[in-house]
């Protein structure tokens, strides 16, 4: 149970970084692009990050409530790592290779992430 917990969690940490990634204007520069924010007093490091890969156009997203979601979805939702983290929304995909997962995108203070959850609320790659 700990390394799903664990695995989870990096999976957030590494979905926040690259969605921070995507989302930065392309006016920045290099020094300041993929800073994170640590609290108060506290200086982010500055990482390069590469872009990310677009999106396959053949996956088909479908918006879903939190409250639809399956049981185990909720139960990795509601564990330690994830529960400081508030589910936003979430949309069943279906990918290319016919896999379904659920993406649900996170929010936390100022910070915002996403995470990937198949239906048994195992994370996907």
């Amino acid at each position: 149970m700990k390394k799903v917990v664990l695995s989870a969690f990096a999976f957030v940490m590494f979905s926040a970084v690259a969605a921070n990634a995507q989302t930065a204007p392309q006016t920045q520069t290099p020094a300041t692009t993929g800073t994170t924010q640590t609290g108060a007093g506290e200086q982010g490091a500055a990482t390069q990050t590469s872009p990310a890969a677009p999106a396959t156009t053949e996956e088909a997203k479908t918006a879903v409530t939190i409250e639809e979601l399956p049981a185990a979805v909720k139960t990795t939702l509601a564990s330690p790592t994830l529960k400081v983290w508030t589910a936003t929304e979430a949309f069943l995909v279906k990918g290319a290779d016919g896999k379904e997962y659920y993406a649900i995108n996170l929010k936390k203070d100022n910070e915002s992430g996403s995470v990937k959850l198949d239906k048994e609320g195992k994370p996907v790659k």
